[in-house]
């Protein structure tokens, strides 16, 4: 167990479900906003002391992630660590790097790590988001190259959420509704989502079936790519949660992260089942029946 008080090492990117790139909405109708800069929600733990690799938790432990004390997964937590690595060369080996190139050398496998760790691709249609974690500079000098990567459940005001119990394998099975991303705003038309909890009133809800544009490292698409890619896909991935093709007061909708979220991992677009008012409720299976609430 690491006790964190003195050998706390680690930078933490918390990658906010609110905002963490840019981001492209986008309906059927074509309408879709421009590429707008958001802001990223970060967190930095100050480093006071290194983390060896040797003293990392390995895959499947858990973590409080404000410590990084590791703790049993049956007890409180609000991490869970899914892949442990090591970052490649960054450049001159002696001068720490910059945190845009750390984050696009750790969150790409972290992303691959967190849908093999949860048993499905549709993290990012979920509250289960991945975090990762590098040396500090200290440690950096000491020639520690290590990543680790975790999952979180984010409340929707981008807080991690204490639970008890492994999230392994629970996106394979029927956990996808626990973790549900909803919205109180439009998805297809705001630039900054509000999130909402998926019991109260809301306007739009993440459906199954995240589209895959690509990887990291290709080039990225352009908007117009991506809403002819998304328009198909999205449009049968809503028809099939809401059980109707044809409903007038509710659509697909999607978004996407841009340029930098691109580099990072961010490679996918989610599908919305978005709604013409608010409703308290749910959308999946609701077939040709009234909005709930």
């Amino acid at each position: 167990m690491i006790d964190a008080r003195r050998a706390l090492g680690a930078a933490l990117t918390v990658l906010a479900l609110a905002a963490c790139t840019d981001q492209v909405a986008g309906r059927p109708a074509g309408v879709a906003s421009a590429l707008a800069p958001q802001p990223s929600g970060q967190i930095r733990i100050t480093p006071t002391a290194r983390i060896p690799a040797a003293q990392l938790p390995a895959a499947g432990k858990c973590l409080e992630s404000a410590s990084f004390r590791t703790v049993e997964c049956a007890s409180s937590h609000d991490a869970e660590v899914v892949a442990v690595g090591e970052l490649p060369a960054q450049g001159d080996p002696t001068s720490y790097p910059l945190e845009r190139d750390l984050r696009r050398a750790a969150l790409p496998p972290c992303r691959a790590a967190l849908a093999d760790h949860l048993g499905s691709t549709d993290s990012d249609a979920t509250r289960l988001q991945v975090w990762a974690f590098w040396p500090s500079p200290d440690g950096w000098a000491a020639g520690d190259r290590w990543r680790l990567c975790a999952v979180v459940e984010l409340s929707p005001d981008g807080k991690p959420v204490t639970r008890t119990g492994s999230v392994k394998g629970l996106l394979a099975a029927a956990g996808f509704g626990t973790f549900q991303l909803c919205s109180a705003g439009s998805p297809s038309a705001e630039q900054r989502l509000t999130l909402a909890p998926c019991d109260g009133p809301h306007l739009a809800e993440a459906v199954p079936g995240v589209l895959s544009l690509g990887k990291a490292g290709d080039p990225a698409p352009s908007e117009e790519q991506v809403n002819a890619a998304a328009k198909d896909h999205c449009t049968k991935a809503v028809a099939g949660y809401v059980g109707a093709a044809d409903r007038t007061d509710v659509f697909p909708a999607w978004r996407t992260s841009g340029a930098q979220g691109w580099s990072e991992g961010f490679t996918s677009a989610v599908c919305y089942a978005e709604a013409t008012r608010p409703f308290t409720g749910r959308l999946w299976g609701i077939g040709r029946n009234a909005l709930p609430g």
